[in-house]
C-alpha cells in the first residue's frame, strides 16, 4: 500500500482503537462519527445533575489488560473489581442468591437452593476454573496466524477438552438436560444472553474469581474519555456530526467516503465499523458480500432491543446490592414485549453518579423495535407511560423509591440507533450462540480491495475488550497486507516516562 491515509466510519470503541493502532503504524488517521460525540454505544450522559450511564455492567479485563494499557486506559482508569456479579431473588419466596466471586461460596450458596444438582454445580464450579485459565488470542487475528499459533491453541485446548465437551451447546440446553431445579435453570439461564452458548457461562464466572470483572470508576464515560484523548494525543483527526452516506469505490478497491452533505474524503483504506446491514446493504449499496450477509442474518440472531429506565433517587440505598436480577414477577409489557424478571442496576458503589445521599437506580428491560418506531409524534409520551410501568414494578421489591424520585431517563433501541446507528436496537450485533461464538467472521468484503470492518459486527458476542481487540486485529490486518511494520502504542506510563 503506496498511500497512509485512513478513513475510518464510527467513532464508537473499535474505531477509536482501530485509529490508535494505524497512526501507531504510521498512518493519517480520519474518524467520521455519525453522533457529536465519541464513544458510540460506550456513553453516559447528564440528566439533572445525575449521570446516566448507557453501556458498562463489568469490564472484562485479564487477558485483555495488554490492550487496555496500549490504549491508554490503563492504569488511569481507576477499577473497583466485582465481588458479587448478581444477586438472585426469586420474587414469589423471597429467596436470594448470591452469584459472587469466591466460588466455593458460590457453591454453597447455589447447593442451597438445589440439593439435587450437587454434582451438575460441582462440575460447573470446575469448568469455570479451568476456562478462566485458557488464554484467548489477542495479539494476533486469526487471518494472521500460522501453523505455530494453531498447533499452540490446540495444545492449550486440549487439557480441557473434558470440560468444553460436557458444556458444549448452549446454556439453555445445558440446564435443560442437566438440571433438575427449575429456579436453578432460571437463575443460570438469566445470568447470560438467551441461547448463549455454556462455555459463556463458565467464562463469565471464572473470570468474576480472578478478579477479572470490575467496574470503572466514573463508569462507561471515563472510558471512553481516555481512549478519545489516546486517539487525539497520537494525532488522529474527527469530523463529529458527520454521517457517511456512501463509500467510494473505484476499480473494485475502496478509495474513500462521501458525506451527508455531499463532500468527500479521499482515503488509500476505508474501515467500516457500522454495524453489517448499514455497512453492506447501504454504504456499498449490496455490490459485494450481500448474499453472504443475507444468509447469516436468516440464520443468526441479533442482541435483543433493550430499554433503560433511569431514576435518580434521593435516597443512597448503601445496603443494597449494586446488581439485582430479581426473577418470578407478574408479567408486565414494556414498549411492545413481555418481561417477567427484572434487571436492576443500582449506582451506589461510589459518589460518581449522584449527589451526595443520592443514586441512580436503572432497569434494563426487554422492548420491541418496531413498536418504537412506530409510535410517531406518541413517541415521548409513550416514554413517560413505560417510566411510570417499570417504575411500579421496582417500587415492590425498592419500597419508597417512587416518592424519592427526583430524575427520570428513559432510552429506547430508537436512542441506540440515532446516537450510535445501533442496527434494530441491537447495542453488540449478533448474539452471542453456539454457532456464532466459535464462527470467524471476515473483517474483509469478496472482491473489494482497501476495504475492512471491524468491531461488534464482526465480533460476535460483542462488549467493550472484543470492540477494543477487533481495532487492534483490523489495522493489523491493514499493516501486513501493505507490508508495513505493525506498531502497538506505548503503554501510557512507557509514553509518559520514555
Amino acid at each position: 500500500m503506496s498511500g497512509r491515509r485512513l478513513v475510518i466510519i464510527g467513532g464508537g470503541l473499535a474505531g477509536l482503537s482501530a485509529g490508535c493502532y494505524a497512526l501507531a503504524s504510521g498512518f493519517r488517521v480520519t474518524v467520521v462519527e455519525h453522533n457529536l460525540t465519541l464513544g458510540g454505544v460506550c456513553t453516559s450522559w447528564y440528566r439533572g445533575g445525575y449521570i446516566v450511564d448507557g453501556c458498562i455492567h463489568w469490564l472484562t479485563g485479564g487477558p485483555f489488560d495488554s490492550i487496555y494499557r496500549e490504549l491508554g486506559i490503563l492504569p488511569d482508569l481507576a477499577l473497583r473489581p466485582l465481588q458479587e456479579f448478581v444477586t438472585y431473588r426469586d420474587a414469589p419466596s423471597g429467596a436470594s442468591v448470591s452469584v459472587c466471586s469466591d466460588l466455593d461460596r458460590l457453591r454453597d450458596n447455589l447447593r442451597s437452593i438445589a440439593p439435587h444438582d450437587v454434582d451438575e454445580i460441582d462440575r460447573l464450579i470446575e469448568g469455570a476454573v479451568e476456562v478462566a485459565t485458557m488464554s484467548p488470542s489477542i495479539d494476533r487475528p486469526p487471518e494472521l496466524s500460522t501453523l505455530r499459533d494453531q498447533v499452540r491453541l490446540l495444545g492449550e485446548i486440549a487439557p480441557h477438552a473434558r470440560a468444553l465437551l460436557h458444556f458444549r451447546g448452549s446454556v439453555d440446553a445445558w440446564a435443560s438436560h442437566r438440571l433438575h431445579s427449575p429456579r436453578l435453570r432460571r437463575l443460570v439461564t438469566h445470568l447470560v444472553p438467551d441461547g448463549a452458548p455454556a462455555l459463556f457461562l463458565l467464562m463469565t464466572l471464572g473470570y468474576l474469581s480472578r478478579g477479572w470483572l470490575s467496574r470503572p470508576v466514573g463508569g462507561s464515560g471515563a472510558l471512553r474519555d481516555l481512549l478519545a484523548a489516546r486517539f487525539h494525543d497520537l494525532g488522529g483527526k474527527t469530523l463529529l456530526h458527520s454521517t457517511v452516506d456512501e463509500v467510494l469505490v473505484r476499480g473494485d478497491r475502496a478509495c474513500g467516503v462521501r458525506l451527508a452533505d455531499g463532500s468527500e474524503l479521499e482515503a488509500d483504506a476505508v474501515f467500516s465499523t457500522a454495524s453489517a446491514p448499514e455497512t453492506v446493504f447501504r454504504l456499498l449499496g449490496g455490490r459485494y458480500g450481500a448474499g453472504e450477509l443475507r444468509e447469516r442474518m436468516g440464520r443468526w440472531s441479533l442482541f435483543e432491543p433493550a430499554l433503560l429506565a433511569s431514576f435518580g433517587v434521593a435516597t443512597p440505598f448503601a445496603d443494597t446490592p449494586p446488581s439485582l436480577l430479581i426473577d418470578g414477577i407478574a408479567p408486565f409489557e414494556a414498549g411492545g414485549a413481555w418481561n417477567d424478571h427484572l434487571h436492576l442496576r443500582l449506582f451506589n458503589e461510589g459518589p460518581e453518579f449522584a449527589p451526595a445521599g443520592h443514586t441512580v437506580v436503572q432497569a434494563m428491560v426487554r422492548t420491541d423495535y418496531d413498536w418504537w418506531a412506530q409510535r410517531g409524534e406518541r413517541y415521548n409520551d409513550e416514554k413517560e407511560l413505560v417510566a411510570d410501568a417499570v417504575l411500579a414494578q421496582v417500587e415492590r421489591h425498592l419500597p419508597g423509591i417512587t416518592a424519592a424520585t427526583r430524575m427520570r431517563d428513559v432510552a429506547t433501541p430508537l436512542t441506540f440507533w440515532r446516537s450510535a446507528r445501533a442496527w434494530r436496537g441491537a447495542y453488540e450485533g449478533w448474539a452471542p450462540q453456539p454457532e456464532t461464538f466459535t464462527t470467524r467472521l471476515p473483517r474483509t468484503l469478496p472482491g473489494l480491495g482497501d476495504f475492512y470492518m471491524a468491531g461488534q459486527w464482526v465480533e460476535p458476542g460483542g462488549g467493550v475488550p472484543t470492540a477494543l481487540m477487533s481495532g487492534r486485529h483490523v489495522a493489523q490486518i491493514l499493516c501486513a497486507e501493505g507490508r508495513r511494520e505493525f506498531v502497538a502504542p506505548a503503554p501510557a506510563l512507557e509514553a509518559k516516562t520514555g
